[in-house]
């Protein structure tokens, strides 16, 4: 059975004492994908002994999450109105797991805010800021369409479509990389490099099983 690491994600909170704290956590859609598909999910919380990690795990899933990523990672300052967060927990461990992982030739899953890790790390850039992917009031959907030559097109085919739950998007596209999916509004939306892949949407959302049975399979 193959180990496929996630990296977890934080939310800061009061406790009832008066005490500011982190907690850390993984999305329960993919503790139930972990169990449909069979592999085993390894949550990264730290730094801590990573390279250890990298080689007990097959492949790395970098999550999606509610926290952008800081504009100084690819040379911008924040766009007036954004505000980023101090704390740069996510961005540092999210960055170190890609560069530890595509050192050993596994394969990366990036999702959402994971494809723009991506992007960013192998020195991309993003918009700061794009209207109608997403609401506050409903979940929002559109089509988007695959190329054929890609990871995505044996699994949909030439056309998808998919939840949009992101406000920041690919401006300029990391060397190396070829777009396979595009909004009709001409946002990218999925990204891939050998056995990397980035993907706007959320996957674990619409119980896509076959999208991770088909990433287990190359690891």
């Amino acid at each position: 059975m193959k180990i496929i690491a996630i990296s977890t994600r934080s939310v800061d909170y009061r406790s009832d004492a008066g005490i500011d704290k982190r907690r850390l956590y993984v999305n329960g859609y993919f503790s139930e994908i972990a169990t449909k598909v069979g592999f085993v999910l390894f949550p990264v919380c730290s730094q801590n002994g990573i390279e250890k990690i990298v080689e007990m795990c097959d492949g790395l899933i970098i999550a999606g999450r509610d926290r952008d990523i800081n504009p100084k990672y690819y040379g911008e300052e924040p766009q007036k109105g954004l505000i980023y967060p101090e704390d740069n927990y996510e961005d540092e461990l999210d960055f170190r797991l890609i560069e530890l992982f595509e050192r050993q030739k596994k394969p990366i899953l990036g999702i959402c805010s994971g494809l723009q890790s991506l992007n960013i790390y192998f020195g991309g850039t993003l918009k700061q800021h794009i209207d109608e992917h997403t609401s506050k009031e409903k979940l929002v959907r559109h089509s988007v369409k695959i190329n054929r030559d890609s990871f995505l097109y044996s699994l949909y085919g030439k056309e998808n479509n998919v939840n949009s739950i992101h406000h920041q998007a690919i401006n300029k596209l990391a060397e190396g990389f070829k777009v396979t999916a595009v909004a009709d509004d001409g946002t990218i939306e999925a990204i891939e490099r050998e056995n990397l892949i980035g993907v706007q949407w959320h996957p674990e959302i619409d119980d896509e099983y076959n999208t991770f049975k088909k990433f287990v399979e190359t690891c």
